[in-house]
């Protein structure tokens, strides 16, 4: 006979509980194949529990491939010699077992959602498709093969197409940073430049790299593919907080710093100019280079630009990356980075050995584009939907989320942070509720260099329509109430928030 002995005040979530307990019996043949486990509700209403927790718990069991869902039948202990065969339509399939949720299976489980069929994901780092500029892209594509015909199918040189090196320069200098186009290296998109950086100024397997804490995941997923320690940097609502980097240069020794100072990924705070001086200063003086990234600088909705950390460097210490894929269209993976003068040789012989040059047909097809003019004019388009979605979330988050969650509101850029109350399921546990309700968002813990911020989520406001943020704000919150009920006593109050920090 099945026993399950739950305890409401162990660290383990309940649904953990129960799969653990179900699992050991299967694998002790307590529970034989074919054996079919009780239905969600009636479990859940003999544990005392939320059937989400049951739900759940099966879904982890499931995606080991140690039960099977029939439909019309129940769910079933799988036999041992028989492949695991789900006969579940793909929209309800499970995700995949992403504990302990490292930042490559992250990024693997937000694509796989932002495809999935009925899914309201606020999980990926995606722009609107709906906003992308097709038929102008197409024109650019089209204008290019007419005039350029085989040589824009060719291998390109591997510091890149020289005429969208020479524009990015130009758009460069209008923010006051004095670059030539020979001294730009166009990149297979942002990512590829931040990690051909840490290629250059880091040593794999022993190196550290000081990063912000929490950081950009797609970065923190190179981190750990080269095998380098990051430090992680603390946050408040301003940046990095200054006072810390130094004693923490001291002792680490990093090769390098990352920072986002403008619409941070994923936090959305953006640095005054008093700490990116006060930042640059102590790079300088401890002999530290900064890798900044732009990738959101161009994505402002509310106040004056700041100046970029490459804009204010006078002693030469600062890398910056940036691209189009946030901004534009980001299938065309087009990135950029620039470097000091003394790093240029290393820079390209980085490339050639990455992947020799970046889609030639692309970069021509960018700088027709970008000469079109076309280029502000998408920007505005863009700026007022974003805000738009924006101030729709976070009327949404007001609405459906409890007031003791916490967020601001972002100048610019893509993201919302919350933190859940602390008292309350953890973003994991509350990523497998919003699972049933079929809307995503991406797990706080996963940005952290230090595993933390567990009860934190990141939320994309700019991918979907307002109704759409509407809808799935509105699911999260039911989610979240209903896990609520396995953590607190059946009297604990909910309130809707009512309130922006």
């Amino acid at each position: 006979m099945m026993t399950i002995q739950l305890s409401r005040e162990a660290n383990k979530p309940l649904y953990l509980q129960v799969a653990d307990q179900l699992r050991m019996q299967i694998e002790n043949g307590e529970l034989a194949p074919d054996t079919r486990l009780p239905a969600s509700r009636r479990l859940a209403r003999q544990l005392g529990v939320n059937r989400i927790t049951v739900v759940n718990a099966y879904a982890e069991l499931e995606a080991e491939g140690l039960v099977v869902s029939r439909v019309g039948s129940g769910t079933f202990v799988a036999a041992p010699d028989r492949p695991y065969q789900p006969d579940k339509p793909a929209s309800a399939q499970p995700a995949a077992n992403i504990r302990p949720w490292t930042a490559h299976q992250t990024l693997t489980e937000m694509a796989r959602l932002s495809h999935q069929p009925g899914v309201i994901s606020f999980a990926a780092g995606a722009p609107a498709s709906e906003l992308l500029p097709v038929n102008q892209f197409r024109r650019a594509l089209n204008d290019v093969l007419r005039r350029d015909g085989a040589e824009a199918l060719q291998y390109e040189q591997a510091t890149g197409y020289w005429p969208l090196r020479d524009s990015i320069a130009v758009w460069l200098r209008r923010q006051n940073i004095p670059v030539k186009g020979d001294e730009i290296i166009i990149t297979t998109g942002c990512q590829q430049a931040l990690d051909m950086a840490l290629r250059m100024l880091t040593r794999s397997g022993n190196g550290v790299l000081m990063v912000e804490d929490p950081c950009y995941l797609g970065l923190l997923d190179i981190v750990n593919s080269r095998r380098v320690s990051p430090i992680g940097i603390p946050l408040d609502e301003h940046g990095i907080q200054v006072e810390w980097l130094e004693p923490l240069i001291r002792r680490h020794r990093p090769q390098l710093i990352y920072v986002t100072p403008t619409f941070h990924n994923p936090t959305g705070a953006t640095m005054p100019l008093e700490r990116r001086q006060a930042l640059l200063d102590i790079a300088a003086r401890c002999n530290v280079p900064i890798l900044e990234d732009t990738s959101y600088d161009a994505l402002r909705y509310e106040g004056d630009p700041l100046p970029t950390l490459k804009s204010l460097d006078t002693a030469d210490i600062v890398l910056q990356a940036g691209g189009f894929s946030k901004t534009l269209v980001p299938g065309l993976r087009i990135g950029y980075l620039i470097v000091p003068p003394l790093l240029h040789r290393r820079l390209i012989a980085t490339k050639q050995t990455t992947d020799i040059s970046t889609s030639p047909l692309n970069q021509r097809a960018l700088y027709t584009y970008l000469q079109s003019g076309h280029f502000d004019q998408h920007l505005r388009r863009v700026r007022q939907a974003y805000q738009e979605r924006r101030d729709a979330m976070l009327t949404a988050l007001a609405r459906h989320f409890p007031a003791d969650a916490r967020w601001r509101t972002p100048d610019g850029g893509m993201y919302i942070w919350v933190e859940m109350p602390a008292s309350g399921p953890a973003a994991t546990d509350l990523y497998m509720a919003a699972r049933n309700y079929n809307v995503a968002f991406a797990i706080g813990s996963v940005f952290s260099a230090s595993g933390s911020f567990t009860h934190a989520m990141r939320l994309n406001f700019v991918s979907n329509s307002p109704a759409d943020i509407e809808e799935g704000i509105r699911r999260l919150g039911k989610a979240w109430k209903e896990l609520l009920e396995d953590f607190t006593t059946p009297d604990a109050a909910y309130q809707p928030a009512m309130h922006i920090l």
